[in-house]
């Protein structure tokens, strides 16, 4: 808990387990700036050029700096540090139009004109009209690919991304805040034998609620500019979702088990979790999706081990609550779903410690032991109640499950307004290409998407010829297998006319070289078998896409290459 907040501890603990993952790191702490410099501008715009990229690296150099540990510092000083680097960041993001001053008034002229004319429709300021803009994700600024980013992907494989796109830079500043507020979350709710006090707990929730609402940003804003273009999965919409899920489930599951530590109704219990299963389940088939390739992952095993814990728990808390209304029969039976749930998670749990990168049992054995208690008791009260007070028949059909109820919402995430040197217009001159540089500075934005991977252009000249991805890869691709496919059973017919070929060519070359006056017949003839004697070749070249003859370019390349001089 933060000083200065006054204590909100009741007494009571409970045990929690989250999921937690790697801390998210560039994997370059610093960029290349001085590249981005266009060398076209003047002296003085050349210098606050070179001041607006210095303060943006020495912000996002801060920022990291930040994010090294989820217990060094508060979240308050981590939301300073990306508020700044993101102000100076959007200026890459979005085009800022710089302000016109000469058609503007000075704050008292403008104040006493309002005065003269009356109360009117409310004039919007220009500092209004900025605020509101930096809230949309335009992608349309000039610089927007004029640096390379490189970040450690965390959330589904620890792998390595990079990409010419500050949009992609934004997302991965988003996702790495939201990942170091889970880690803190997890670091306040260790609470051990001893359970987590309120005020951790209450603290947790929050962040966790901060964490949902920082993937739903990067969803919902940032990855619809990223389509198709982004080799990050950490910027994947599906595991963005899924990840906005779980962050959420994680912080009802906090009032869940205060709800039944209160001894609040059975019947909200219920709701409560029941909802908390929704919100697992829809990340499990979020991170099952087939464009995230997470099937199996760390974070796909924790949503589902979840999944059924809660289940159990609606369960549980549903049996109670047909207890207490009279209605012995089906509170056995749901009493009995959730003790074959409680087996269930703990199959689901070891799964999900074998899950890369492992983990051990002993970090949640005490929230496996509170579920287990919890689903034993219930059903031991449920089934002696039955059997000696009411005598109710047990159904075989489990009763519908209570209406979920959701009291948990992510914490909504606001752009910071565009720093003064944005506003100005610095940003949308500073990285415009002008056609020298190193590297992807050097390409204009709209060759950027197909200059990863290729070699980096020289400086003072011109980009290489780039490779662009054909159209309907996926179509070739499938017409190439059928190729091989058709050329592998015909192979043996082609070998055989290719020996038949091989036969007759030799019993006709005495004729070729002694029939002269019939000779453009014995040449035809001799075409003919010599396609027989090539027809496997022939075949795979056209399996393979690739033409019989060779191309003119390649003629002309190796005439050059033989009348040079040695």
């Amino acid at each position: 808990m933060d000083a200065g907040q006054p204590a909100t501890d009741d007494g009571s603990r409970i045990s929690l387990h989250f999921l937690s993952t790697s801390l998210k790191l560039p994997a370059l702490a610093r960029f290349e700036s001085a590249a981005a410099v266009n060398p076209g501008l003047n002296k003085q715009a050349a210098e606050a050029a070179s001041a607006y990229l210095r303060d943006l690296t020495v912000s996002r150099s801060d920022f990291i700096s930040k994010l090294d540990s989820s217990a060094a510092n508060t979240d308050a000083e981590l939301d300073v540090a990306v508020s700044s680097y993101i102000s100076l960041l959007l200026g890459l993001v979005n085009s800022y139009a710089a302000a016109d001053a000469t058609a503007g008034l000075d704050q008292e002229t403008d104040a006493r004109l309002q005065a003269l004319l009356g109360a009117g429709q409310k004039k919007i300021s220009a500092s209004d009209e900025c605020a509101a803009v930096s809230q949309q994700m335009l992608g349309n600024a000039p610089g927007r690919h004029c640096l390379v980013f490189q970040w450690q992907d965390v959330l589904i494989p620890t792998t390595q991304s990079s990409s010419a796109d500050t949009v992609y830079e934004l997302a991965s500043a988003l996702v790495a805040t939201a990942v170091w507020k889970q880690r803190r979350a997890v670091y306040l709710c260790q609470g051990g034998k001893q359970g987590t006090s309120s005020d951790a707990a209450i603290k947790a929730y929050s962040l966790l609620r901060s964490a949902g609402g920082l993937f739903q940003f990067a969803k919902e804003k940032c990855t619809p500019l990223l389509a198709n273009i982004c080799p990050s999965l950490d910027c994947n919409s599906q595991v963005l979702q899924g990840h906005m899920q779980v962050a959420l489930a994680d912080a009802q599951s906090i009032t869940v088990l205060r709800a039944i530590q209160k001894g609040n109704a059975p019947s909200l219990v219920a709701a409560l979790a029941c909802d908390t299963a929704a919100m697992y389940q829809a990340a499990a088939q979020a991170f099952n999706h087939p464009s995230c390739s997470s099937h199996g992952s760390k974070a796909c095993r924790y949503a589902e081990w979840k999944l059924l814990i809660f289940q159990g728990y609606m369960y549980a808390f549903t049996g109670l609550h047909h207890l207490k209304s009279h209605e012995g029969g089906k509170a056995v039976q749901c009493a009995g779903e959730a003790t074959s749930l409680c087996q269930a998670a703990v199959k689901a749990a070891a799964a999900f410690d074998k899950a890369a990168p492992a983990s051990v049992p002993v970090d949640h054995v005490h929230f496996d032991v509170t579920f287990g208690d919890c689903s034993a008791s219930v059903y031991a009260k449920c089934k002696r109640q039955n059997d000696t007070i009411y005598y109710n028949h047990i159904p075989e059909e489990l009763p519908t499950p209570p209406e979920p109820k959701r009291l948990v919402t992510p914490t909504g995430f606001q752009l910071p307004a565009p720093s003064l040197a944005v506003l100005k217009g610095v940003a949308s001159t500073c990285c415009a290409w002008s056609g020298a540089g190193v590297g992807s500075a050097s390409l204009p934005p709209h060759q950027l998407g197909t200059s990863m991977g290729t070699k980096q252009a020289v400086a003072g000249q011109p980009p290489a010829e780039l490779s662009t991805p054909a159209t309907g890869q996926e179509g070739t691709s499938d017409t190439a297998c059928w190729r091989w496919l058709l050329v592998i059973i015909a192979l043996p017919l082609l070998a055989i006319i290719s020996v038949v070929g091989i036969v007759v060519w030799v019993v006709l070359l005495p004729l070729k070289c002694c029939c002269c006056p019939v000779g453009m017949i014995a040449q035809l003839v001799w075409d003919a078998f010599e396609w027989m004697i090539k027809a496997p070749l022939r075949g795979l070249l056209w399996a393979s896409g690739k033409p019989w003859k060779p191309t003119k370019a390649a003629n002309e390349k190796q005439n050059s290459k033989s009348s040079s001089p040695v």
